[in-house]
């Protein structure tokens, strides 16, 4: 499977009605302890395997990036039906954890921080290193809800030798109204002392960085 607009826009879709099912399907679950050394820590995932899973075939992955106060266990406990999309469309669903609040930045005012890297590096090659995955851009794609909707675009765009498809749900894309909110001041420091981090790490001021690559969303 190749991530063209249509198929991200039938995932995107997909998920979204999934917050409304309860059914459970016939994917597994796999709830894994990853490490990141950029970070020094170890770090939990959930990974959703289709039915089928277990023989030669290789799958494209989708990356979940769950909302400000959430952690990796989200989508899997509020949206059990996200195994059904995982067997209809084939692939393999991760839902990283971004830490309470780290807005998948790598923190220019906290170095502990560092979910950029974790995410779109260390996670995806924890994940091809184990799994039966496609390893290419043009099959794996990434997407999320509220601060994971800015934190998927913002990794896409700054990572698009990595993921070949984004999607943000109810996303916050411009950070810069909210100076005093969901704890971005602690990843980016004041606004008012640091306009320009903020510039820099709003998905709305991104969007020229796009290259001839043509990420679909």
């Amino acid at each position: 499977m190749t991530f063209t607009r249509r198929t991200v826009r039938n995932i995107f879709l997909t998920i979204l009605l999934a917050l409304f099912a309860i059914e459970i399907h016939a994917a597994t679950v796999d709830t894994v302890t990853t490490y990141s050394q950029s970070m020094k820590k170890s770090i939990k995932a959930v990974v959703v395997l289709p039915e089928g899973y277990g023989g030669e075939k290789h799958f494209p992955t989708v990356y979940l990036l769950h909302g400000y106060s959430g952690n990796y266990a989200d989508y899997i406990k509020n949206t059990p039906a996200i195994k059904a999309y995982a067997d209809q469309y084939q692939l393999m669903i991760i839902c990283a954890d971004g830490g309470y609040s780290s807005w998948y930045l790598d923190s220019p005012a906290d170095p502990a921080w560092k979910y950029e890297t974790y995410v779109a590096k260390e996670l995806v090659q924890w994940v091809d290193q184990r799994y039966k995955t496609k390893a290419e851009r043009s099959s794996r794609a990434i997407m999320g809800l509220s601060m994971g909707g800015h934190g998927a675009l913002s990794l896409a765009i700054k990572h698009q030798d990595v993921f070949g498809a984004a999607g943000s749900m109810s996303g916050g894309l411009d950070l810069r109204p909210f100076p005093g909110n969901w704890d971005i001041a602690k990843r980016l420091g004041s606004y008012a002392a640091h306009r320009g981090r903020w510039n820099e790490n709003s998905v709305m001021e991104m969007i020229p960085l796009l290259s001839t690559m043509q990420l679909a969303y």
